[in-house]
């Protein structure tokens, strides 16, 4: 459905480019979310896509159609597309009603509507149906502006950290909603976050950007369970980066390749028949267990467990899984 091919993108007086060498394929009602650090490039990535930005090296395809920036078309953007920026882009001198029907047609009042009426339940908003938009919290306005894109259907909706401004609670909500919405109608969706729990329940695949480079894409479990960079396996939480000559520290395991290991906290397995011993240098509880970081022969680990150890504890585990990332 849409192809990104060779694109590299620079802005004026730039040190290093924004974007380069990035090569994707989304396919129909795909959910794509786009993961980095700030500054990785992950919102001009969008900008170029819905057209907003001119760019020279590189191909950004739809179906069979070349897509270009601004100075190709008439009006910015791309009508199969729709585009949720971080600055909302909404009308305060109208209701949130007018402001999601912007864009719809006239010719239809009774759909036009529905329209209205169905998108702003999509997002919790339609008691807000008749207020103006100055009255509403950044949350609030967030929603509408979602709301206002998913009104008119589009074929691929982009939505640039479209969650940033919820409280955790109502995001859980909103987010399945929104998704959900989106499946229904065979929406494509590409979004930006800095939130991996986004990332992890909402996407089909995941791209890692790192100074706009492409570092990873692929189904999400392949990206959490297969990283190509302690990079990548950072961005995910917490998580055991282990030099070789660490890891055989630990294991005493003498035939370890060389290279970068890492081990994710619930593959430390803390048990009392464990082989690994080791002493608890600190317990933090974090809601359904405790994070705790362990000692051994002054390598630092973290672990999860389901109870608490005081500091200076002796305990043992064993580690069920690594990867070798770097070879």
């Amino acid at each position: 459905m849409l192809n990104i091919i060779d694109l590299n993108f620079s802005y004026p007086n730039a040190k290093q480019p924004a974007l380069h060498q990035i090569n994707f394929g989304v396919q129909r009602a795909e959910v794509i979310s786009v993961i980095g650090e700030s500054g990785s490039g992950k919102s001009t990535l969008l900008k170029l896509i819905y057209g907003l930005v001119d760019f020279k090296d590189g191909q950004i395809v739809y179906g069979s159609k070349q897509l270009k920036g601004p100075s190709f078309n008439l009006i910015p953007g791309h009508s199969m597309m729709k585009y949720v920026a971080q600055d909302y882009d909404l009308l305060d001198f109208v209701t949130v009603g007018e402001n999601v029907g912007k864009y719809l047609s006239n010719f239809d009042l009774q759909r036009k509507q529905e329209q209205i009426i169905q998108a702003l339940e999509v997002v919790d908003m339609l008691a807000y149906k008749d207020e103006f938009p100055n009255k509403l919290s950044g949350g609030q306005r967030q929603r509408v502006s979602i709301a206002r894109s998913l009104a008119q259907q589009p074929e691929i909706l982009l939505l640039d950290e479209p969650f940033s401004n919820l409280d955790q609670m109502l995001k859980l909500r909103i987010r399945e909603r929104i998704i959900d919405w989106c499946r229904a109608h065979h929406i494509t969706v590409i979004f930006t976050t800095h939130d991996l729990q986004d990332a992890l329940y909402t996407s089909d695949k995941i791209l890692v950007l790192k100074e706009g480079k492409m570092i990873q894409f692929d189904e999400v479990e392949q990206v959490r369970n297969f990283p190509k960079s302690p990079y990548v396996a950072q961005l995910f939480g917490y998580v055991n980066v282990l030099s070789e000559a660490q890891l055989t520290l630990i294991t005493a395991d003498n035939s370890l390749a060389k290279g970068i290991y890492i081990v994710y906290p619930e593959e430390i397995k803390i048990h009392s028949h464990g082989k690994i011993h080791a002493e608890v240098i600190q317990s933090k509880f974090q809601g359904r267990d405790y994070l705790i970081k362990l000692s051994v022969h002054g390598v630092e680990v973290v672990a999860f467990s389901d109870q608490k150890y005081p500091e200076g504890t002796a305990i043992a585990f064993d580690i069920v899984h690594n990867r070798l990332i770097v070879g």
